[in-house]
């Protein structure tokens, strides 16, 4: 039988030494059935045990501070990799930039391989003030039965949550047809250039056989009367993320002139907080909205959002949620604001940052002109910080949604509707590769609870966590098992 070999890291860049790890994988079909020893059945989970044994390994996780900037992933990569190696997993670890981290771990299936299932999360978290939370944001201190800590939910969480899925699957002598592939990338919070976007431009070979995708994005929506609803991104918005600059002369604030940076620069802020993007319903959208009025009966007018929103009082009420106005329309939202470091001192430079979410297939150039046309001061000097080219969007149906719907009857008897995420992942990474990409992190996490990403008090339930552990077994098996 030829063998061909799985190139599981072809080198670290920088400094790190050239490290290489080569595993058999035999290339042709699975001997006949007849040929071939019966595996013995899987071993019983002790669901009670994985779960605490999760919870210490998140809590170590936390306590690796990955606050981007600067992301310093590396250490909490290693310490990744070092889990997967205890455990019989190949792993390696890369370093992009230094200090900057990046992991993957391949689980190997069995006889005729189909394409490969990649489990993706991310390693870097956004700042956290400490003062302003309850327990010190990176002790990972468990407490009312919650796991504490920054990244317990965004991305940390999940991440612990697919490695000790695929854990459990290989402890129990769970045999699957194709591969599961763990990756963990840094930098996803700054946009991604050197966590996925360098991965997936470096290290090709190892990803060369993954057709499908499970990241962050998605989840499981609680709704009244006990229903439950599997949230699956297949798309997402497009980052834009852009600076204005004013500049006049430096002066003191006692004879102030008729026109400063500072007053430049909020003229044309007013301009751009005032602009309203045209609205537009997407396809994986209005789904969302259609599903959810069938199973809560109501309102109507979700049923057909697009002909609702030329109702102008509808229209107005259905855009003052902000979630809701995100999902159908570009959204403009400054959130740095910049001049003099003193009260009396006027600044020759102000500039303020704004972050700009563009809806799938929107032209970047053209919101752009909109922008410079709305200011109409060519005095303001405007800047592209972070831009992604737009990505298509997965397809609603497949073999992984397929698998993915029927988790939700076994597990929770709940529907599934494809959706758009309002914020950005590293999926369109990968979805440039012509990967099937899909938002959904199978845990069931309280609405009060979402206040905690990117806020204060981040956390996640111990007991969610483990339903969600056991959930993603169920999924991870049932695809690694399909025939197609």
């Amino acid at each position: 039988m030829r063998a061909r070999y799985f190139l599981l890291a072809r080198g670290c860049v920088a400094t790190l030494a050239l490290f290489i790890i080569l595993i058999p994988i035999s290339s042709a079909h699975a001997a006949p059935s007849s040929q071939v020893t019966k595996a013995p059945p899987p071993k019983p989970i002790d669901w009670d045990k994985l779960t605490q044994e999760a919870t210490d390994t998140l809590v170590k996780f936390i306590k690796i501070n990955t606050t981007n900037p600067p992301g310093n992933e590396l250490e909490a990569a290693k310490f990744l990799k070092e889990k997967f190696l205890s455990e019989g997993i190949a792993a390696t670890t890369w370093e992009p930039e230094p200090g900057r981290g990046i992991v993957a771990a391949r689980l190997r299936g069995i006889g005729e391989k189909k394409s490969a299932l990649i489990l993706l999360c991310h390693m870097d978290v956004v700042p956290a003030v400490a003062s302003e939370w309850k327990v010190p944001p990176f002790s990972g201190e468990v407490k009312d039965g919650y796991i504490w800590g920054r990244g317990a939910i965004d991305d940390k969480g999940p991440g612990v949550i697919a490695m000790m899925a695929m854990l459990a699957i290989k402890r129990a002598g769970i045999l699957l047809n194709r591969d599961i592939l763990f990756v963990a990338t840094g930098d996803e919070e700054e946009g991604g250039r050197i966590g996925a976007g360098w991965f997936t431009e470096h290290e090709k070979d190892i990803y060369s056989d993954a057709g499908y995708l499970i990241t962050e994005g998605g989840g499981i929506a609680d709704l009244p009367h006990d229903k439950k609803l599997y949230k699956v991104a297949v798309t997402e918005k497009t980052p834009l993320w852009i600076r204005l600059t004013a500049t006049g002369t430096e002066g003191h604030a006692s004879a102030p002139a008729a026109e400063t940076s500072v007053t430049r620069l909020i003229r044309a802020l007013a301009k751009v907080i005032d602009y309203r993007p045209v609205i537009r319903v997407i396809g994986p959208v209005g789904d969302e909205f259609r599903t959810v009025a069938q199973l809560e009966h109501g309102p109507p007018q979700w049923l057909d959002l697009v002909s609702s929103l030329r109702d102008l009082t509808f229209a107005r009420q259905f855009l003052s949620d902000p979630g809701q106005n995100a999902k159908v329309r570009d959204t403009i939202a400054p959130t740095v604001l910049a001049g003099s470091d003193k009260t009396n001192i006027i600044p020759a430079i102000a500039y303020a940052e704004i972050d700009c979410r563009l809806l799938p297939g929107d032209d970047q150039k053209e919101f752009l002109n909109n922008i410079k046309k709305i200011i109409n001061d060519n005095s303001i000097k405007i800047e592209v910080r972070l831009s992604s080219p737009p990505t298509p969007s997965s397809p609603s149906k497949s073999v992984l949604m397929k698998v993915i719907e029927e988790l939700a009857r076994r597990r929770d008897k709940a529907s599934v509707v494809p959706t758009m995420v309002g914020g950005f992942t590293d999926s369109r990474y990968f979805r440039r590769q012509k990967i099937v990409a899909y938002g959904f992190t199978p845990v069931d996490i309280p609405p009060a609870d979402f206040h905690g990403v990117h806020g204060i008090d981040e956390r996640i339930g111990v007991k969610e966590m483990g339903a969600a552990i056991k959930r993603m077994v169920m999924l991870v098996q049932t695809f690694g098992e399909s025939a197609k």
